[in-house]
Protein backbone atom coordinates (compact mmCIF):
# COMPACT_ATOMS: atom_id res chain seq x y z
CA UNK A 1 0.00 0.00 0.00
CA UNK A 2 1.41 3.35 -1.32
CA UNK A 3 1.73 5.72 2.29
CA UNK A 4 2.11 8.47 0.54
CA UNK A 5 -1.28 7.91 -1.68
CA UNK A 6 -2.69 7.04 1.85
CA UNK A 7 -1.27 10.57 3.26
CA UNK A 8 -2.85 12.61 0.49
CA UNK A 9 -5.82 11.18 0.92
CA UNK A 10 -6.62 11.15 4.75
CA UNK A 11 -5.63 15.17 4.08
CA UNK A 12 -8.07 15.70 1.57
CA UNK A 13 -11.13 14.03 4.12
CA UNK A 14 -9.70 15.28 7.47
CA UNK A 15 -10.83 18.45 5.97
CA UNK A 16 -14.15 17.70 4.70
CA UNK A 17 -16.78 19.57 5.14
CA UNK A 18 -19.72 18.68 7.32
CA UNK A 19 -22.90 16.89 5.87
CA UNK A 20 -25.54 18.64 4.54
CA UNK A 21 -28.85 18.56 5.95
CA UNK A 22 -31.95 16.78 4.51
CA UNK A 23 -31.30 14.11 2.15
CA UNK A 24 -27.33 14.19 2.81
CA UNK A 25 -27.61 13.47 6.53
CA UNK A 26 -29.85 11.06 5.94
CA UNK A 27 -27.58 9.26 3.30
CA UNK A 28 -24.72 9.34 5.89
CA UNK A 29 -26.62 8.39 8.78
CA UNK A 30 -27.51 4.87 6.90
CA UNK A 31 -24.62 4.26 5.46
CA UNK A 32 -22.44 4.68 8.91
CA UNK A 33 -25.45 2.62 10.37
CA UNK A 34 -24.75 0.06 8.15
CA UNK A 35 -21.02 -0.48 8.83
CA UNK A 36 -19.95 -3.42 11.07
CA UNK A 37 -16.95 -4.34 12.68
CA UNK A 38 -15.33 -6.43 11.10
CA UNK A 39 1.15 -0.13 -10.66
CA UNK A 40 1.43 -2.93 -13.56
CA UNK A 41 5.09 -3.02 -15.45
CA UNK A 42 4.63 -1.80 -18.96
CA UNK A 43 4.78 -4.68 -21.44
CA UNK A 44 2.77 -3.54 -24.20
CA UNK A 45 -1.07 -3.58 -24.91
CA UNK A 46 -1.61 -7.19 -26.15
CA UNK A 47 -5.05 -8.48 -25.95
CA UNK A 48 -6.09 -11.20 -23.00
CA UNK A 49 -9.53 -12.81 -24.06
CA UNK A 50 -11.33 -13.77 -20.82
CA UNK A 51 -14.02 -16.53 -22.38
CA UNK A 52 -16.37 -17.94 -19.59
CA UNK A 53 -18.68 -21.29 -20.30
CA UNK A 54 -21.43 -20.18 -17.50
CA UNK A 55 -23.30 -23.60 -17.63
CA UNK A 56 -20.61 -25.50 -15.75
CA UNK A 57 -19.76 -26.33 -12.13
CA UNK A 58 -18.34 -22.98 -11.37
CA UNK A 59 -16.15 -24.49 -9.35
CA UNK A 60 -12.80 -25.91 -11.49
CA UNK A 61 -11.34 -23.52 -13.30
CA UNK A 62 -8.06 -23.82 -15.81
CA UNK A 63 -6.06 -21.39 -18.09
CA UNK A 64 -3.74 -21.92 -21.07
CA UNK A 65 -1.24 -19.72 -23.11
CA UNK A 66 -2.64 -18.37 -26.50
CA UNK A 67 1.04 -17.85 -27.57
CA UNK A 68 -0.04 -16.79 -31.18
CA UNK A 69 -2.43 -14.50 -29.39
CA UNK A 70 -0.71 -13.02 -26.65
CA UNK A 71 -2.74 -13.30 -24.18
CA UNK A 72 -4.61 -15.59 -21.89
CA UNK A 73 -7.66 -17.90 -22.45
CA UNK A 74 -9.68 -18.50 -19.27
CA UNK A 75 -12.38 -20.97 -19.16
CA UNK A 76 -14.60 -23.32 -16.99
CA UNK A 77 -14.08 -27.12 -16.80
CA UNK A 78 -16.75 -29.73 -18.35
CA UNK A 79 -20.29 -29.29 -17.35
CA UNK A 80 -21.43 -30.98 -13.89
CA UNK A 81 -24.87 -32.10 -12.41
CA UNK A 82 -27.16 -29.00 -11.56
CA UNK A 83 -25.67 -27.84 -7.96
CA UNK A 84 -28.20 -26.91 -5.46
CA UNK A 85 -28.58 -23.84 -4.81
CA UNK A 86 -26.21 -22.29 -1.89
CA UNK A 87 -25.10 -19.03 0.34
CA UNK A 88 -21.43 -18.01 0.84
CA UNK A 89 -20.45 -14.85 2.70
CA UNK A 90 -18.47 -12.58 0.86
CA UNK A 91 -14.67 -12.98 1.29
CA UNK A 92 -11.59 -11.18 -0.01
CA UNK A 93 -10.21 -12.61 -3.25
CA UNK A 94 -6.52 -13.57 -3.26
CA UNK A 95 -4.54 -10.63 -4.01
CA UNK A 96 -6.91 -7.81 -3.60
CA UNK A 97 -7.28 -5.24 -1.22
CA UNK A 98 -11.15 -5.08 -1.55
CA UNK A 99 -14.50 -6.33 -3.11
CA UNK A 100 -17.57 -4.99 -3.61
CA UNK A 101 -20.53 -6.26 -4.60
CA UNK A 102 -24.07 -5.45 -5.27
CA UNK A 103 -27.02 -7.39 -4.83
CA UNK A 104 -30.34 -6.43 -5.22
CA UNK A 105 -29.85 -3.17 -4.66
CA UNK A 106 -27.86 -3.41 -1.49
CA UNK A 107 -24.07 -3.39 -0.82
CA UNK A 108 -21.68 -5.85 0.37
CA UNK A 109 -18.43 -4.59 1.00
CA UNK A 110 -14.84 -6.46 2.27
CA UNK A 111 -11.34 -4.76 2.56
CA UNK A 112 -7.82 -5.98 3.86
CA UNK A 113 -8.31 -3.67 6.40
CA UNK A 114 -11.06 -5.31 8.03
CA UNK A 115 -13.47 -2.83 6.75
CA UNK A 116 -16.79 -4.82 6.43
CA UNK A 117 -20.18 -3.40 5.52
CA UNK A 118 -23.62 -5.34 4.32
CA UNK A 119 -26.66 -4.34 3.48
CA UNK A 120 -26.84 -0.62 2.36
CA UNK A 121 -29.04 0.26 -0.26
CA UNK A 122 -27.21 1.77 -3.36
CA UNK A 123 -27.30 2.43 -6.92
CA UNK A 124 -23.58 2.76 -7.45
CA UNK A 125 -20.45 1.83 -5.87
CA UNK A 126 -16.73 2.48 -6.46
CA UNK A 127 -13.72 1.79 -4.56
CA UNK A 128 -10.62 4.05 -3.95
CA UNK A 129 -6.98 3.19 -4.43
CA UNK A 130 -5.88 0.42 -2.61
CA UNK A 131 -9.53 -0.11 -1.27
CA UNK A 132 -8.85 2.61 1.43
CA UNK A 133 -12.74 4.27 1.23
CA UNK A 134 -15.73 3.28 -0.68
CA UNK A 135 -17.85 5.92 -2.57
CA UNK A 136 -21.42 4.76 -3.47
CA UNK A 137 -24.85 6.52 -4.33
CA UNK A 138 -27.21 6.12 -1.35
CA UNK A 139 -30.70 7.80 -2.26
CA UNK A 140 -29.86 11.17 -4.04
CA UNK A 141 -26.98 11.84 -2.88
CA UNK A 142 -23.04 10.77 -3.06
CA UNK A 143 -21.37 8.95 0.02
CA UNK A 144 -17.98 8.43 1.10
CA UNK A 145 -16.99 6.24 3.40
CA UNK A 146 -13.75 5.04 5.07
CA UNK A 147 -13.57 2.14 7.46
CA UNK A 148 -13.33 3.38 10.87
CA UNK A 149 -16.39 5.38 9.97
CA UNK A 150 -14.93 8.66 12.04
CA UNK A 151 -14.58 10.68 8.50
CA UNK A 152 -17.55 10.42 5.74
CA UNK A 153 -19.14 12.58 3.81
CA UNK A 154 -22.17 13.18 2.01
CA UNK A 155 -22.75 15.32 -1.05
CA UNK A 156 -26.47 15.70 -2.63
CA UNK A 157 -26.63 15.25 -6.16
CA UNK A 158 -29.73 16.25 -7.25
CA UNK A 159 -30.75 12.60 -8.67
CA UNK A 160 -29.82 9.33 -8.71
CA UNK A 161 -26.07 8.07 -8.96
CA UNK A 162 -26.05 5.48 -11.49
CA UNK A 163 -21.74 5.09 -11.80
CA UNK A 164 -18.65 6.12 -9.93
CA UNK A 165 -15.19 6.06 -10.95
CA UNK A 166 -12.23 6.73 -8.32
CA UNK A 167 -9.36 8.73 -10.12
CA UNK A 168 -5.78 6.45 -10.01
CA UNK A 169 -4.62 9.20 -7.89
CA UNK A 170 -7.51 9.00 -5.38
CA UNK A 171 -7.89 12.54 -4.98
CA UNK A 172 -10.66 13.30 -7.64
CA UNK A 173 -14.33 11.08 -8.21
CA UNK A 174 -16.25 10.68 -11.41
CA UNK A 175 -20.13 9.95 -11.04
CA UNK A 176 -23.09 9.97 -13.32
CA UNK A 177 -26.45 11.64 -12.07
CA UNK A 178 -30.24 10.39 -13.09
CA UNK A 179 -32.05 13.70 -13.47
CA UNK A 180 -35.78 12.21 -14.02
CA UNK A 181 -37.76 14.33 -15.17
CA UNK A 182 -35.25 15.50 -17.74
CA UNK A 183 -34.88 15.21 -21.80
CA UNK A 184 -31.48 13.66 -21.41
CA UNK A 185 -31.09 12.80 -17.82
CA UNK A 186 -27.59 11.83 -17.32
CA UNK A 187 -24.94 14.48 -16.29
CA UNK A 188 -21.14 13.32 -15.49
CA UNK A 189 -20.06 15.22 -12.53
CA UNK A 190 -15.94 15.86 -10.77
CA UNK A 191 -16.19 16.15 -7.34
CA UNK A 192 -13.02 15.86 -4.93
CA UNK A 193 -12.39 13.32 -2.82
CA UNK A 194 -13.14 15.12 0.04
CA UNK A 195 -16.46 16.09 -1.17
CA UNK A 196 -16.00 19.76 -2.66
CA UNK A 197 -15.44 21.57 -5.90
CA UNK A 198 -18.52 19.37 -7.74
CA UNK A 199 -18.35 20.56 -11.16
CA UNK A 200 -20.48 19.35 -14.45
CA UNK A 201 -18.54 17.80 -16.56
CA UNK A 202 -20.94 16.61 -19.11
CA UNK A 203 -24.41 17.32 -20.07
CA UNK A 204 -27.04 15.06 -21.59
CA UNK A 205 -24.62 11.71 -21.99
CA UNK A 206 -25.11 8.10 -21.94
CA UNK A 207 -25.63 6.32 -18.92
CA UNK A 208 -22.04 4.28 -19.28
CA UNK A 209 -19.22 4.46 -16.41
CA UNK A 210 -16.63 6.97 -16.85
CA UNK A 211 -13.24 6.15 -16.99
CA UNK A 212 -9.96 7.71 -15.72
CA UNK A 213 -6.40 8.24 -17.62
CA UNK A 214 -3.60 7.02 -15.80
CA UNK A 215 -2.47 10.26 -14.67
CA UNK A 216 -5.79 11.02 -13.39
CA UNK A 217 -6.06 14.08 -15.30
CA UNK A 218 -8.72 13.32 -17.44
CA UNK A 219 -11.84 11.47 -17.87
CA UNK A 220 -13.24 9.83 -20.41
CA UNK A 221 -17.45 9.11 -21.01
CA UNK A 222 -20.10 8.42 -23.68
CA UNK A 223 -21.96 11.33 -25.11
CA UNK A 224 -25.36 11.68 -26.32
CA UNK A 225 -24.56 10.87 -29.50
CA UNK A 226 -22.68 7.58 -28.46
CA UNK A 227 -19.19 8.63 -28.92
CA UNK A 228 -16.93 8.51 -26.41
CA UNK A 229 -15.21 12.21 -24.89
CA UNK A 230 -12.21 12.61 -23.07
CA UNK A 231 -12.89 15.86 -20.91
CA UNK A 232 -9.21 17.19 -19.81
CA UNK A 233 -9.53 18.88 -16.51
CA UNK A 234 -5.57 20.99 -16.90
CA UNK A 235 -7.47 22.53 -20.14
CA UNK A 236 -10.97 22.18 -19.29
CA UNK A 237 -11.27 21.15 -22.40
CA UNK A 238 -13.79 18.05 -24.46
CA UNK A 239 -12.27 15.82 -27.06
CA UNK A 240 -14.75 13.67 -29.06
CA UNK A 241 -13.27 10.36 -30.49
CA UNK A 242 -15.42 10.10 -33.63
CA UNK A 243 -16.60 6.67 -34.40
CA UNK A 244 -17.43 4.75 -37.39
CA UNK A 245 -21.50 4.29 -37.52
CA UNK A 246 -21.12 0.69 -38.80
CA UNK A 247 -19.36 0.02 -34.65
CA UNK A 248 -22.52 0.95 -32.82
CA UNK A 249 -22.97 3.03 -29.54
CA UNK A 250 -20.29 2.58 -27.18
CA UNK A 251 -21.80 0.31 -24.40
CA UNK A 252 -18.00 0.27 -22.25
CA UNK A 253 -14.78 2.36 -21.53
CA UNK A 254 -11.46 1.94 -20.34
CA UNK A 255 -8.35 3.68 -20.27
CA UNK A 256 -5.41 1.86 -19.47
CA UNK A 257 -3.28 1.33 -16.33
CA UNK A 258 -0.73 3.55 -18.08
CA UNK A 259 -0.04 5.98 -21.11
CA UNK A 260 -3.15 7.56 -22.34
CA UNK A 261 -4.90 4.59 -24.47
CA UNK A 262 -8.72 4.09 -24.46
CA UNK A 263 -10.12 0.69 -24.92
CA UNK A 264 -13.64 1.45 -26.69
CA UNK A 265 -16.57 -1.21 -26.47
CA UNK A 266 -19.37 -0.84 -28.94
CA UNK A 267 -22.08 -3.64 -29.82
CA UNK A 268 -19.79 -5.14 -31.73
CA UNK A 269 -16.01 -4.72 -31.47
CA UNK A 270 -13.44 -3.45 -28.82
CA UNK A 271 -10.89 -0.93 -29.72
CA UNK A 272 -8.12 0.15 -28.78
CA UNK A 273 -7.88 4.28 -29.59
CA UNK A 274 -4.67 5.90 -28.90
CA UNK A 275 -2.15 7.52 -31.71
CA UNK A 276 -3.51 5.01 -34.08
CA UNK A 277 -6.33 3.15 -33.63
CA UNK A 278 -6.61 -1.65 -33.46
CA UNK A 279 -9.29 -3.68 -33.15
CA UNK A 280 -8.74 -6.27 -30.83
CA UNK A 281 -11.78 -8.09 -30.34
CA UNK A 282 -14.89 -8.57 -33.07
CA UNK A 283 -17.97 -9.86 -31.44
CA UNK A 284 -20.55 -9.40 -28.18
CA UNK A 285 -19.21 -9.35 -25.02
CA UNK A 286 -19.69 -8.63 -21.61
CA UNK A 287 -17.09 -6.55 -19.99
CA UNK A 288 -14.14 -5.22 -20.79
CA UNK A 289 -11.10 -4.33 -18.35
CA UNK A 290 -7.37 -4.09 -17.75
CA UNK A 291 -5.38 -7.06 -16.31
CA UNK A 292 -1.79 -7.09 -15.21
CA UNK A 293 -1.48 -4.58 -17.91
CA UNK A 294 -3.19 -5.95 -20.73
CA UNK A 295 -6.92 -5.85 -22.17
CA UNK A 296 -9.16 -8.20 -20.92
CA UNK A 297 -12.36 -8.83 -22.89
CA UNK A 298 -14.81 -11.15 -21.66
CA UNK A 299 -16.98 -12.68 -24.08
CA UNK A 300 -19.52 -15.61 -24.00
CA UNK A 301 -18.76 -18.55 -25.48
CA UNK A 302 -20.69 -19.36 -28.41
CA UNK A 303 -23.46 -21.63 -28.06
CA UNK A 304 -23.93 -21.45 -24.74
CA UNK A 305 -27.04 -19.87 -23.18
CA UNK A 306 -25.76 -18.25 -20.00
CA UNK A 307 -23.72 -15.15 -19.70
CA UNK A 308 -21.56 -12.50 -17.63
CA UNK A 309 -23.94 -10.39 -15.69
CA UNK A 310 -21.15 -7.72 -14.07
CA UNK A 311 -17.09 -7.80 -14.50
CA UNK A 312 -14.51 -6.02 -13.02
CA UNK A 313 -10.58 -6.45 -13.45
CA UNK A 314 -7.82 -4.59 -11.37
CA UNK A 315 -4.01 -5.07 -11.63
CA UNK A 316 -3.77 -8.82 -11.62
CA UNK A 317 -7.14 -9.17 -10.28
CA UNK A 318 -10.11 -10.32 -12.25
CA UNK A 319 -13.51 -10.62 -11.09
CA UNK A 320 -17.15 -11.45 -12.59
CA UNK A 321 -20.84 -12.59 -11.67
CA UNK A 322 -22.65 -15.73 -13.10
CA UNK A 323 -25.89 -17.38 -12.38
CA UNK A 324 -26.88 -21.10 -13.28
CA UNK A 325 -30.25 -20.14 -12.35
CA UNK A 326 -30.47 -21.51 -8.60
CA UNK A 327 -27.69 -19.70 -7.61
CA UNK A 328 -25.33 -16.10 -8.34
CA UNK A 329 -22.00 -16.80 -7.73
CA UNK A 330 -18.96 -14.26 -7.64
CA UNK A 331 -15.61 -15.51 -9.22
CA UNK A 332 -12.48 -13.66 -8.31
CA UNK A 333 -8.83 -14.04 -7.76
CA UNK A 334 -5.80 -13.92 -9.92
CA UNK A 335 -6.84 -15.65 -13.98
CA UNK A 336 -6.46 -18.94 -13.53
CA UNK A 337 -7.07 -19.37 -10.06
CA UNK A 338 -10.40 -17.97 -9.71
CA UNK A 339 -12.45 -19.35 -6.44
CA UNK A 340 -16.39 -18.48 -5.00
CA UNK A 341 -15.58 -15.36 -2.80
CA UNK A 342 -19.48 -14.90 -2.79
CA UNK A 343 -23.51 -16.73 -3.55
CA UNK A 344 -26.42 -16.21 -3.12
CA UNK A 345 -29.62 -18.35 -4.11
CA UNK A 346 -32.21 -16.88 -6.12
CA UNK A 347 -31.19 -12.53 -6.33
CA UNK A 348 -29.32 -10.56 -9.41
CA UNK A 349 -25.87 -9.64 -8.11
CA UNK A 350 -25.95 -6.64 -10.57
CA UNK A 351 -22.36 -5.17 -9.98
CA UNK A 352 -18.86 -6.05 -8.68
CA UNK A 353 -15.84 -4.21 -8.51
CA UNK A 354 -12.38 -5.31 -6.99
CA UNK A 355 -9.66 -3.19 -5.99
Amino acid sequence: MSSELERRLEGLLAGAPEPDPGAGEKAQHRALRALQPAAPARRGFRTVVVAFAAVVALLAVAAGSLAAAGGIHVSFGAKARKQPSTRIPLSLPQGADGIAVVVDGRLSVVTRSGFRLQGLPVSAVTLSPHALYVAAGVGSSLVALRPDAHQAWSHPAGGRVDAIAWAPDGLRIAYLVHHEHDRFPWTVHVIWGNGTHDQVVGRSVNPVRPTWRADSLAVAYVGTDYRPTVYDLAQAAHHVIRMHKLFGGVARLAFAPTGDVLAVNTGRRTVLVGKSRKTVWRGSTDGIGWLDGRLAVAAATPGLPRHIYAFSTHGKILALVTADGRTARVLAGPAGRLRAVFAVPDEPVSAVEVG
